[in-house]
């Protein structure tokens, strides 16, 4: 039993360091542009200025605003509305993020990108039923999906299910094994004597 316990918490910690890195890799750039001036408008945060829940720059909050009027003239830009949900979702505002990107899957019901970002607003939110029900999503359209299986397996661990993480870490490695992901999942199991 002690030696499940112990898995199960290395499987949580080695889910969430690869999660983060996921995360860290697929920064957003957005681009605004006025059909009117036709400016360009880099919405993408420098790194030394990203905002934290205690500590939002005033350029963060201007891109978010700038963002909002867009998506208010053409509320029906998906690629606007991905943009302020991303945005927010990076300025830790992971709840009205989620009103946005569901918005932007009415849209593009099959953009995997804004399912994976809602899962991750929703695990987040410790919202993971909803996490799962949306990871489940991209895996009905595209089975084989690294970030969602990895997702997967992340929220189950969570979840207190090691053994079916575990199942599905496996099944990554197998249907995508030159993934980033399939690489932190044989991390974990090389961590764990497995």
């Amino acid at each position: 039993m002690k030696k499940n316990i112990g898995f199960s918490i290395l499987l949580i910690i080695v889910l969430c360091a690869g999660v983060a890195f996921i995360l860290l890799r697929n920064r957003h750039t957005v681009e605004l542009t006025s059909s009117s001036s036709e400016q360009s408008v880099n919405a993408e945060v420098p790194k030394e200025a990203a905002p934290s829940k205690e500590n939002v720059v005033p350029i963060y909050q201007e891109k978010v605003n700038q963002l909002k009027a867009s998506v208010e003239k053409n509320p029906s830009n998906a690629a606007h509305i991905a943009s302020l949900a991303r945005l927010l979702m990076d300025g830790h505002q992971t709840s009205e993020a989620i009103r946005y990107f569901e918005r932007a899957i009415l849209i593009q019901p099959k953009n995997d990108s804004l399912f994976f970002d809602l899962s991750v607003c929703y695990f987040t939110e410790k919202k993971y039923d909803k996490a799962m029900e949306t990871t489940e999503k991209i895996l009905r359209f595209k089975k084989n999906h690294p970030k969602a299986l990895y997702n997967k397996a992340m929220i189950l661990a969570t979840k207190g299910n090691s053994a079916e993480a575990e199942k599905t870490l496996k099944h990554l490695i197998t249907v995508a094994p030159q993934s980033d992901e399939a690489a932190q999942a044989k991390a974990f199991f090389h961590s764990a004597g497995k």
